[in-house]
């Protein structure tokens, strides 16, 4: 029986280290394009409706056929489609982030003006009213440095523990999986969450605003989970001796 436990603590170990690697380098490479998506970024706010030239760097007219439309307004379920048939760069759907002031009022059989940017259709046009779509590429650096922080925190949770679960499976079999192991989840948890707060603020700050206020939060969260690390919360077994010290002492 301590046998097949440390094979099951091997391999799941493997399994999560494997996992923990992918996820890191996943992370890496959405950092290595947060450049990228910022010049994209800048060259979507400087971009202005076509002349005589028409290029994907211009904002573009498209005429398109709406094929229908999917609202749904429940306060945890909102959807806001427009799902079209056009020419090539036109998506078959697009998010609209609301219904009002164009979407609510669509049907099937509207022929309606898309402004197209690159690959973005970032407007719908009908009738002298024009409604934006959430289809650009605003935010995107942002984002995609917060999701990349998030993956970062989980990979080199799953990577720590596995790696021990592989080298220390003996151990783990005879008795169990470390408390700290537990505490550790709890943290990468945090850092995973504290990407949302981080990615908000970088909508002021870009995105190395971004990176620095998720070091901070987790850094606020690692001292504030010390407390973990032993029992009576967090005194050492130093300070269990002082205490009994001077109970004795009282008791004198």
């Amino acid at each position: 029986m301590p046998r097949l436990r440390t094979v099951w603590h091997r391999c799941w170990g493997a399994v999560a280290l494997l996992l923990g690697a992918a996820l890191i380098f996943f992370a890496g490479l959405g950092l290595t394009r947060v450049p990228d998506d910022m010049a994209e970024e800048r060259a979507y706010r400087a971009a202005r409706l076509c002349d005589t030239a028409v290029t994907e760097d211009c904002l573009r007219p498209v005429q398109a056929t709406v094929r229908g439309t999917e609202i749904r307004e429940q306060p945890k379920n909102q959807r806001y489609d427009l799902r079209l048939t056009g020419p090539g760069p036109v998506p078959r759907e697009v998010a609209m982030g609301g219904a009002e002031p164009l979407l609510r009022h669509l049907r099937a059989g509207d022929v309606v003006t898309v402004i197209m940017w690159r690959e973005y259709a970032t407007a719908v046009h009908k009738d002298g009213v024009t409604q934006y779509s959430d289809d650009n590429p605003e935010g995107l650096p942002l984002w995609s440095t917060a999701i990349a922080l998030a993956l970062l925190a989980t990979g080199l949770f799953a990577a720590c523990a596995g790696g021990h679960a592989v080298a220390r499976a003996p151990h783990y079999a005879a008795t169990g999986l470390p408390t700290r192991l537990g505490k550790h989840g709890v943290q990468t948890i945090g850092a995973v969450f504290c990407a949302v707060p981080a990615g908000l603020f970088g909508l002021w700050t870009g995105p190395v605003g971004v990176i620095v206020l998720w070091s901070v939060l987790v850094g606020v969260l690692l001292v504030a989970t010390r407390r973990l690390d032993t029992p009576n919360g967090g005194r050492g077994r130093h300070a269990s001796a002082r205490a009994h010290t001077r109970s004795d002492t009282t008791g004198r």
